[in-house]
């Protein structure tokens, strides 16, 4: 049986900038910008909250709601010392440590849980040196699983401990709503809701084959296991990929500079989303043209500093290409290559025009989870159409395996 903890730190942002200052104590906090600026809230204290003041509000809004807040634009340094702090931290309880992001990280206690007393023992160790250390608070969940510590490390927020015991994982779910499981979105959520399914315990009371035609083969098989408490996924050091590259034939060998452009833009903004997934950056690129005649002509180009935003690295993709020299030879095939690849928060700055593209992009990545990939597209990409069969997750380009 594993013993693992989640730890999801309070109001990170906000509470950071308390730690660094203790004038902000007990005062509500907000990270976000200036209230007369243009943008939106990125952490509200707990104060700030109990306003109403919610994370992606206006900060106009935030003012009126809260006008005694302290606004504050942040300073990302602040957060990634601080989020290092933590990780070396919570490495001295257990080797098996994965961080989902910079305040959001997993502990798997098993092959060490014969040095403690209790998992819980362990968890207030933490709080406490984190407190000392890191001068936040966090909140914790125990579990057998990913799955359910993620969960509850939100049940007794700011600053709580919740431990579901061996065998009681499925009590501590099936009592909550069905967006609490991990794979619900707002579209399956409405869905269950017009069959009168509201509860986890009401998903895991139906058959696996039913879920599977409702959603799937992979998605109802993958919630009906969440519903009964199954998730059998590692606590694992994330493993930065050295590059990504993605790169397709075309069905002809082609001339038309569409085509061609349309194709590099749509394999570069494949590589943005995939980084942005991965919480990643990348600052070196490869542009490969492959010609009919068998010759090949590459370049590389190194950007002024590490991003995951498809417009600018699309940008620098097509100025390479046009500067190539015009050929009479027709293009058998593109590609596009993203190395020197690094963890987001290394180079990133808060609440300047990096941090709005970041915004941009989250929204754009949120629409294209919810109705697929080509529901938002770059312009110079939609003469694909005329090239490509489209479906929901993208062009079904003439080499796919190499393309998604």
């Amino acid at each position: 049986m594993r013993t693992i903890i989640h730890l999801d730190a309070d109001a990170f942002f906000a509470s950071v900038e308390k730690g660094f200052n203790p004038m902000l104590k007990d005062k509500p906090v907000i990270v976000g910008g200036l209230p007369h600026e243009r943008g939106c809230v990125h952490t509200a204290s707990y104060e700030a909250r109990r306003a109403g003041v919610v994370t992606g509000m206006s900060l106009r809004e935030a003012k009126q709601l809260c006008p005694d807040a302290v606004f504050l634009k942040g300073d990302f340094r602040h957060y990634h010392a601080t989020g290092e702090t933590i990780s070396g931290i919570l490495h001295s309880f257990s080797p098996d440590v994965e961080s989902a992001s910079i305040d959001d990280s997993y502990v798997d206690l098993t092959r060490v849980m014969h040095l403690y007393d209790s998992p819980v023992e362990v968890a207030r160790s933490i709080q406490e040196q984190i407190i000392e250390k890191a001068r936040i608070t966090v909140s914790l969940g125990i579990s057998s699983s990913k799955l359910v510590a993620r969960i509850a490390s939100g049940i007794q927020k700011p600053a709580g401990i919740t431990y579901i015991p061996p065998g009681m994982e499925f009590d501590f779910l099936s009592v909550l709503p069905t967006r609490a499981l991990r794979g619900i979105g707002r579209k399956t959520e409405r869905l269950l809701r017009e069959l009168s399914i509201t509860t986890v315990g009401q998903i895991a009371g139906l058959p696996k084959a039913t879920l599977i035609q409702l959603l799937g083969n992979a998605a109802g098989e993958t919630i009906w296991n969440y519903a009964h408490g199954i998730d059998d996924r590692p606590v694992e050091k994330k493993v930065i990929s050295k590059q990504i590259s993605r790169e397709t034939s075309f069905e002809e060998d082609t001339d038309d500079e569409k085509l061609i452009t349309g194709t590099l833009r749509y394999l570069t903004e494949r590589i943005a989303a995939k980084l942005r997934s991965e919480e990643w950056t990348g600052r070196r690129l490869k542009i490969k043209i492959w010609y009919a005649d068998m010759t090949a002509k590459k370049q590389y180009v190194t950007l002024r500093r590490h991003t995951n935003d498809g417009a600018e690295l699309s940008e620098r993709v097509l100025a390479v290409y046009r500067g190539f020299p015009r050929r009479r030879v027709r293009v058998k095939l593109v590609g596009v290559t993203v190395s020197d690849i690094e963890h987001r928060f290394r180079q990133r700055t808060l609440f300047d025009e990096i941090e709005r593209r970041d915004m941009l992009n989250s929204g754009l990545d949120s629409v294209r989870k919810k109705y697929g990939f080509t529901s938002l597209s770059p312009a110079s990409t939609l003469s694909l159409q005329n090239y490509y069969r489209m479906e929901k997750h993208g062009y079904i380009l003439h080499t796919p395996a190499l393309s998604q």
